[in-house]
C-alpha cells in the first residue's frame, strides 16, 4: 500500500493537474496486488477501500467498497474495536463505504439502490460524529451532511430520477 501511496504522490504535477495515465497505471498495479494478497487469503479492508475510492469504473468501485465492508466485518468480529478511536475508524470506514457504494448508484441513475445505501450511511455517519471527540479526531469529512445532500435529491419512491 505504501508503494502505492508513494505513486500516487509522484503522479501529481502541481497544483491541481495530474499525471492521469500514470494514476490509472498505478492504480491497475495496486489492484493486481490487492487482489493477489486476496487469492492468498490476505484482506484488509483498508486496502480495498483505498482500491475503491481511486478506482474509475463504477461497478468496480462497488465492488470493492462492497469487499472493504465484508472485510471490516470479519477484521470486528476477529477483534473488536475498544478504543474510541478504533470504534469510530471501523464505523467511519462502514459508513464511507455504504455513502460511496449510494453516490455510484445516484450517478448512474439507480435512485432506488441509492437511497439503500445512503439510508444505511447516514445513521453510521451520526455515530461517528457523536464519537468525533471521544476519539479524537480533529478533522471533519462533512460526511453526514454529503449523504444527506444526496437523500435531498433523490425523488420520492414514486417519482421519475433526473439528476
Amino acid at each position: 500500500m505504501m508503494n502505492f501511496v508513494a505513486k500516487l504522490g509522484a503522479t501529481r504535477l502541481g497544483g491541481d493537474e495530474e499525471d492521469t495515465v500514470m494514476r490509472q497505471v498505478a492504480t491497475e498495479e495496486y489492484r493486481q496486488a490487492v487482489q493477489k494478497a486476496a487469492e492468498q487469503a490476505i484482506e484488509v479492508s483498508l486496502c480495498w477501500h483505498t482500491l475503491a475510492v481511486w478506482t474509475e469504473e463504477a461497478k468496480e468501485r462497488i465492488g470493492y467498497f462492497a469487499r472493504a465492508l465484508e472485510c471490516r466485518r470479519a477484521e470486528n468480529a476477529a477483534t473488536p474495536p475498544k478504543s474510541a478511536i478504533e470504534r469510530w475508524s471501523a464505523i467511519h470506514l462502514e459508513a464511507d463505504c455504504h455513502f460511496e457504494i449510494g453516490r455510484v448508484h445516484f450517478h448512474e441513475g439507480s435512485p432506488d439502490a441509492a437511497r439503500e445505501f445512503l439510508n444505511k450511511a447516514l445513521p453510521l455517519a451520526q455515530e461517528c460524529e457523536a464519537l468525533r471527540q471521544a476519539a479524537g479526531v480533529t478533522n471533519d469529512d462533512c460526511l453526514e451532511g454529503r449523504i444527506a445532500e444526496l437523500l435531498v435529491q433523490l425523488p420520492d419512491t414514486d417519482q421519475p430520477f433526473h439528476r
